[in-house]
């Protein structure tokens, strides 16, 4: 029971009256559980589906598919371009965030960007973190660009490993 009715007052809150009339101090107990999520060429961890960790030329491929982060409010991402062989293997990835519960593919019409365009430069890596309002759904896609981070020159494909963990 307060004391008074202003901020300052509600100190007191945290004491209230047992059953046998004593007071005793209110404790409040929350629980933490972390997300993680891999993907990447010869990843088997979830997050990783079939064709992903490999970023084209041709459009935006979704490396991360769709990960559940509902209930997290941190967020990292580090993103590796392992690509190592040609100067036209730079490449922009994006991070997508969803309220939807099936968003479908990244970029699509359920998904909304978050942030800038991430460039990553071939043998090269770049770490992300977001503190955010609620999201359900967290993905990644790269496209590969040429040595300018244009499509100057003939990007070719690299591939790329992201690393998630949320809490």
């Amino acid at each position: 029971m307060a004391l008074r009715d202003t901020r300052g007052g509600r100190e007191f809150d945290k004491f209230v009256a047992d059953g046998s009339g004593d007071t005793a101090m209110r404790v409040s107990t929350t629980s933490s559980s972390t997300t993680s999520a891999t993907a990447g060429t010869g990843s088997a961890t979830a997050g990783a589906a079939s064709g992903t960790g490999v970023a084209t030329a041709t459009s935006e491929t979704e490396i991360l598919t769709s990960t559940d982060v509902e209930g997290k409010s941190r967020i990292g991402i580090q993103i590796f371009n392992t690509g190592d062989t040609a100067t036209t293997q730079n490449a922009i990835y994006k991070v997508y965030g969803s309220l939807v519960t099936t968003p479908g593919t990244a970029g699509g019409s359920n998904w909304t960007q978050i942030g800038d365009d991430i460039q990553v430069a071939r043998a090269t890596n770049a770490y992300k973190a977001i503190a955010t309002t609620p999201i359900k759904n967290i993905s990644v896609t790269g496209e590969s660009k040429g040595a300018d981070f244009a499509d100057g020159g003939t990007p070719a494909a690299t591939t790329t490993n992201i690393y998630l963990m949320a809490d």
